[in-house]
């Protein structure tokens, strides 16, 4: 599947992402609680999955794409948009509104105009939530010609691992501006353009 040198690097770049944001001082409000955790949380996810695809449990690494991709979401929205009520009411276990109020109000700050969240929900969500809740989709990757057994393919992988990284990478920029370190946001986004290209 992948080779242990292309392991080696995603797994550099998750430790390279936690240690940009390790002991980085945000502010101690909690806008900044709420949106930190969700932003460390989406963070958290791609570690696991870099961890899940080295154990070669795809179906797990696949499974936490959407989460993923919530985690992120949801903590840039509870930093821009959401009221201080809502920041209160979020911090004692309410749900926030669905995905696609959360992106359409981000969508209108200037910083996410150009739709991109809303893209890549609309190309990639019918698949991420077949394989958070074990859909058609993924259980086509369990149906062989030899019985039951997991199939993926390398491109498949190489896929999740690519978007897991553009995630964590956002969250980690999300997380900078929490903290208004615009060098750090500058430095983690010429990293994620040096480990696309490597």
């Amino acid at each position: 599947m992948l080779t242990t040198e292309e392991l080696g690097r995603a797994g550099s770049y998750v430790e390279q992402l936690r240690l940009s944001v390790h002991e980085l001082e945000v502010p101690s409000t909690n806008r900044a609680r709420a949106a930190g955790s969700c932003l460390a949380i989406a963070q958290e996810h791609h570690h696991a999955i870099v961890r899940l695809i080295e154990e070669r449990l795809f179906a797990s690494s696949f499974a936490l794409l959407r989460i993923e991709f919530e985690a992120y979401v949801r903590g840039e929205w509870l930093f821009q948009c959401a009221s201080d009520l809502i920041v209160e009411a979020f911090l004692r276990g309410k749900e926030p509104p669905k995905i696609a109020c959360l992106l359409a109000d981000l969508e209108m700050l200037e910083s996410f105009n150009e739709n991109l969240l809303s893209q890549i929900k609309q190309q990639t969500w019918k698949s991420m939530c077949a394989y958070t809740h074990t859909g058609g989709l993924h259980v086509q990757r369990w149906n062989t010609e030899d019985g039951i057994e997991a199939d993926y393919s390398r491109d498949e992988v190489l896929e999740v691992l690519k978007f897991a990284e553009i995630i964590a990478s956002l969250a980690v920029i999300g997380v900078a501006r929490l903290a208004s370190d615009d060098e750090l946001a500058v430095r983690t986004l010429e990293a994620f353009k040096k480990r696309v290209e490597a």
